[in-house]
């Protein structure tokens, strides 16, 4: 029986044939972005306070084996791999001191690493896994294809939304579902908690972001932000959002049932990313590669209001971009950090220039920490075919999405 395909499925299914096979192998050295193989960055999250950062990747097909992988941001061509999951990885996010790290991928499967009581690392210090660090995989925990997951700033909860339009909360300490959430059966491409955790936007395949209280999950109502599919949502600051949508338009609209989105800027691809650092600064991606720095101004008349203006501040990556995460740690707004398709991690300063980053060879080590978590029988990748075409955007159907590898 076949399905509607979600237009986020096909795009998936053609950027999974355009990238290169690459699994953690048991005692191997760090990989570099000088290798043949580097990883498909899906998602980035910056560590507690140390300097690290951790990857989450598409290493094969979508239904094949893919890591999670850490780096020092000021060596993001070395990546070690820290646990793997049984499909491509979508979202990773950590908790704030950098005790648990949490996943979900393409077969709906969380995953939480508990690091084993490792001391917090100082601010600006590496990150370590304690010696009993281990991986729980909480099979179909989400129960289908889930790409949008955040953390509560509390660090209790998981806030998860997958391609069937359900909305998902996860007691950690638990380690079960607490409470769900139907949207219009639209696929939940994106999540944000607001500043004051008192709210949470979801934004879907049919151009809405829904708003729902937090912490006690009740609609608020939606605004309709496009005709197409809106991928991402964050709040810039209080009360107010910024949306990214296939139509290419980075909205701005209150944080309100039914408030009017206006358009801040449009770009030359779909804009699928975005990343708010902790003083407000904005990033904005596009999933064709080009990375943009709104501009901010104050609103004449409205003393607290800002209004944000995509402009002409942007830079172009090597390849597509699928991640943006600003550095904290001791750069502040002064580097973003950029998950790329083919090209691993680059990183941007202050001038918005691609910075280079050390290259420096290390012995392999006697072990890794995915060795841990790593399953007995290595899952044979295929190696697709190079192929960097998109299809043309589409308007999402209102049924749910199809597995298209396999198909009923």
């Amino acid at each position: 029986m076949y399905r509607t395909v979600f237009t986020l499925c096909v795009t998936c299914i053609v950027f999974a044939n355009a990238f290169r096979n690459s699994n953690a192998q048991e005692n191997e050295a760090p990989a570099t972005l000088a290798d043949a193989q580097t990883p498909w960055i899906t998602s980035l999250a910056r560590l507690g306070e140390s300097s690290s950062c951790v990857a989450s990747t598409g290493d094969g097909l979508l239904l094949r084996e893919a890591t999670v992988y850490k780096f020092e941001v000021a060596n993001p061509n070395e990546m070690t791999p820290i646990y793997s999951h049984p499909a491509a990885v979508w979202q990773v996010v950590s908790s704030r001191d950098a005790s648990k790290i949490a996943s979900v991928d393409y077969r709906g499967n969380l995953g939480i690493y508990d690091t084993g009581n490792q001391p917090i690392a100082s601010e600006g210090s590496p990150w370590q896994a304690g010696p009993n660090a281990k991986l729980t995989l909480h099979e179909k925990a989400f129960e289908r294809w889930c790409q949008a997951l955040a953390i509560t700033p509390d660090d209790k909860f998981l806030i998860a939304g997958n391609e069937a339009g359900k909305l998902f909360v996860w007691d950690i300490a638990a380690a079960k579902v607490s409470k769900t959430a139907e949207l219009d059966g639209h696929a939940v491409t994106g999540l944000s908690i607001s500043p004051e955790s008192s709210q949470l936007a979801v934004s879907d395949g049919a151009g809405h972001v829904h708003l729902f209280s937090w912490p006690q999950l009740e609609s608020q109502g939606k605004i309709k932000f496009s005709d197409e599919t809106v991928w991402c949502v964050a709040y810039a600051a209080p009360g107010t959002l910024l949306a990214g949508s296939s139509d290419r338009n980075l909205y701005q609209a209150e944080a309100k049932a039914d408030s009017k989105a206006e358009s801040a800027g449009k770009g030359s691809d779909w804009i699928t990313q975005i990343a708010i650092s902790p003083s407000g600064r904005v990033a904005v991606a596009e999933v064709g590669g080009k990375v943009h720095f709104p501009q901010a101004t104050a609103e004449a008349g409205k003393a607290t209001a800002t209004r944000y203006t995509l402009g002409n501040d942007s830079m172009k990556a090597t390849s597509g971009v699928w991640a943006v995460q600003w550095n904290t740690a001791t750069k502040g707004d002064e580097q973003v950090l950029v998950g790329t398709r083919k090209n691993g991690v680059l990183v941007a300063g202050r001038s918005w220039k691609w910075t280079e980053t050390a290259k420096k060879e290390t012995p392999a080590p006697a072990s890794t920490e995915a060795e841990k978590v790593k399953p007995e029988k290595e899952v044979k990748t295929e190696q697709p075919k190079e192929n960097d075409e998109k299809p043309a955007p589409e308007k999402p159907a209102t049924g749910k999405p199809v597995d298209t590898e396999n198909k009923e």
